[in-house]
């Protein structure tokens, strides 16, 4: 699955059809939730933890560009975010609510705080981003 913008992503996750979704994985369909959640909260109230300065001066630098150029993104989807709290398994609905809330949120903020790995990104980046985080994450979703 490639998703372009967030505003894809809202559509797509929109169309789940939770009660019958499960994922492939450790993770919950609700923690998946949570986690796209928290990545995009965190771009906005500031990541807990960061990678070292020449990390994301550097490797990160790389690897946003590589995303963006490709236009999709890949990662170990269970890997949380560095110092969050492990995503939680909280009702499926209520994890779809949070990450809806996060995507509203972020389209209404101008100011971001710098990512973990990517460090300082300008908005229409993140956005696209995030919006394939969220789609890599989508691609492990089975419907029932």
């Amino acid at each position: 699955m490639r998703l372009r913008s967030l505003e894809e992503a809202r559509s797509e996750l929109k169309k789940l059809a939770l009660s019958k979704t499960t994922v492939a994985g450790e993770w919950s369909v609700a923690q998946v939730l949570v986690h796209c959640a928290q990545s995009i909260e965190y771009s906005l109230s500031g990541f807990p933890r960061h990678k070292p300065w020449l990390f994301r001066a550097i490797v990160g630098k790389i690897a946003l560009s590589k995303f963006l150029r490709q236009g999709y993104m890949t990662h170990n989807r269970l890997a949380a975010i560095p110092g969050a709290p492990a995503p939680e398994a909280a009702d499926a609905n209520a994890a779809l609510a949070r990450l809806l809330k996060a995507i509203d949120d972020f389209v209404a903020r101008d100011q971001l705080a710098p990512h973990f790995a990517y460090g300082p990104v300008d908005k229409a980046d993140y956005d696209r981003v995030q919006a394939m985080h969220i789609a890599d994450h989508l691609s492990s979703f089975q419907a029932g």
